[in-house]
């Protein structure tokens, strides 16, 4: 876990003389701002206490002020609050790039926020979101600013206890740290590991400046800046301010700014209108079937899969589907693959996932439906997961794409999450027993809202004592006349779905096979539709 310094990341610099005046620009609606405290163990009750102290200063300015903590911090939550923020601070946990613990830059883990893991199980179950969740998944409002508090890392900093880091690796973690948030749309990143976050936001809403003015200006600046332009975000000026400059030397890497040049807190407050990123859903638009990956013949990617290693691959501006997308639909197929196992399919690349898009043994070609989310930069990442040393051959064929606009079915995508799993009680408990209808709750778990009227997911079945057929729909039936997902005995098999929700939100599964057989049943969501 990595120890928390005091480092603020304000996606806004305020420096120079501020200029607070009664007639500073005013918003002409309440602002989005959201307060986040990550899961920092013992340390968290005191950013909790920290953190309601700029909910107060915040409230002066916006009825509009969300407050996110530990231990209820999970990614889920943080990324559905900060969609459209105009201001968004965080104190947790900073894990960064350069590290004494990663030699490359792994952006789905680094430069981002350190959150829990689950809901509800206290302040210590860390798990770290990188830029590329940042960057891939997040749109915030026109000119947004980020505060990032009492970070390791983001300011260029050491851990307590490491030593002082070189000019060079400082503004590597400084620049790397901004990037994510950047390119989530944030104008600035500012870390500051001195300065309370309740300066800031007075001085975002009270004055008229160039925000990186605010930012040179604060009482804590040691005056020891210098700027370079920003590697990770072109066309951004990054900042930093060490505290010592002795012999030649910067130590005390606490103070950071990255941002856009000229920038000013009226384009902040100017832009701290209501803003709804992608307020209608998604629109579909159907394709005739492109292959967009093929290892065997090295579209896409070269060479067969090796298990338990992700790999990414184009699929905006390839085959019909335009940068803009945010999903897509398509159908994956495994062939060749020397081991049992399954594939992975998502916008983030894990080398260890957490669910599965297509199972299969050894020797049988098997291919599945999928509705699948974009990753950054439009792409998507696949993982084989089996015995070390296994290896697969892996197809992608794309059938149609989303995008963000206001006609058609509006369509939301999810990162799959779990509703299902009979063996473990998740959704509901115990085996299917054949041909007997049971119905499990979809609507407000997982993401999902009280609204949907359907949605998409990956059905799967196990530890089937009979060949059969699972049936999956709104209304629960006994004898279904139609088939979702058909297996022999003793084969895991899974498909992708896309399917109404029932009365309530509910889905209703019927095992259908000779009686006395049993199975147990998994479904994971990947999206939902609204009216």
């Amino acid at each position: 876990m990595r120890r928390a310094v005091l480092a603020l990341l304000l996606l806004f610099a305020f420096g120079g003389l501020a200029v607070p005046t009664a007639g500073a620009a005013a918003a002409t609606a309440d602002p989005k701002i959201v307060l986040i405290v990550g899961a920092t163990g013992s340390v968290t009750a005191n950013y909790r206490a920290d953190m309601d102290a700029v909910a107060t200063t915040a409230a002066k300015y916006s009825a509009n002020v969300t407050k996110i903590y530990s231990p209820y911090a999970t990614w889920a939550t943080v990324k559905s609050a900060i969609q459209g923020a105009n201001l968004v601070v965080y104190m947790g946990h900073g894990n960064g790039f350069p590290s004494p613990y990663n030699s490359i830059l792994m952006p789905d883990r680094v430069d981002g926020f350190g959150l829990n893991a689950v809901a509800g199980q206290g302040d210590s179950n860390t798990t770290y979101f990188g830029e590329e969740y940042i960057a891939g998944q997040v749109r915030l409002a026109p000119n947004a600013v980020v505060l990032l508090s009492h970070l390791c890392y983001a300011s260029g900093n050491s851990e307590p206890g490491n030593p002082e880091p070189s000019l060079s690796v400082a503004k590597q973690r400084l620049d790397n740290f901004a990037a994510g948030f950047a390119a989530a749309g944030a104008s600035a990143v500012i870390a500051d590991g001195h300065d309370n976050p309740s300066y800031y936001v007075d001085a975002l809403f009270s004055t008229h400046q160039p925000i990186v003015q605010l930012w040179t200006a604060d009482p804590w600046s040691a005056k020891h800046i210098f700027s370079f332009a920003s590697a990770r975000t072109p066309g951004f000026t990054a900042m930093a301010d060490p505290t010592n400059y002795t012999g030649g030397v910067y130590t005390g890497f606490y103070r950071s700014y990255v941002g856009e040049p000229g920038v000013t807190t009226d384009d902040f407050t100017s832009a701290a209108e209501p803003f709804t990123p992608d307020a209608a859903g998604s629109t579909y638009h159907a394709l005739d079937p492109v292959r967009l990956l093929d290892t065997r013949s090295g579209n896409g990617l070269s060479g067969a899969f090796s298990a338990n290693a992700a790999r990414t691959f184009q699929v905006a501006g390839r085959g019909g589907v335009p940068a803009g997308a945010v999903a897509v639909t398509g159908n994956l197929t495994v062939t060749q693959q020397t081991g049992a196992g399954y594939l992975f399919l998502g916008p983030v690349p894990t080398s260890a996932p957490t669910s599965s898009t297509l199972n299969f043994p050894t020797g049988d070609n098997r291919a599945n439906g999928v509705t699948v989310a974009l990753g950054a930069g439009g792409t998507l990442s696949a993982t084989y997961a089996s015995s070390a040393g296994r290896t697969a051959h892996v197809v992608f064929d794309v059938t149609g794409y989303f995008t963000p606009d206001a006609a058609g079915s509006t369509y939301h995508a999810l990162d799959p999450v779990r509703l299902l799993d009979t063996r473990s009680g998740n959704g509901l408990s115990g085996a299917f027993s054949a041909n007997a209808a049971r119905t499990f709750q979809v609507a407000g778990r997982g993401g999902v809202p009280a609204g949907a009227v359907a949605v998409t997911g990956n059905l799967t079945v196990t530890q089937q004592t009979g060949a059969g057929y699972l049936f999956l729909g709104p209304v629960p039936t006994s004898a279904p006349t139609s088939s979702t997902l058909n297996f022999p005995t003793g084969d895991n098999r899974a498909n992708g779905v896309t399917v109404a929700l029932g009365a309530g939100g509910t889905l209703s599964a019927t095992y259908a096979s000779s009686a006395g057989r049993t199975a147990h049943v998994v479904f994971d969501v990947t999206g939902y539709f609204t009216p």
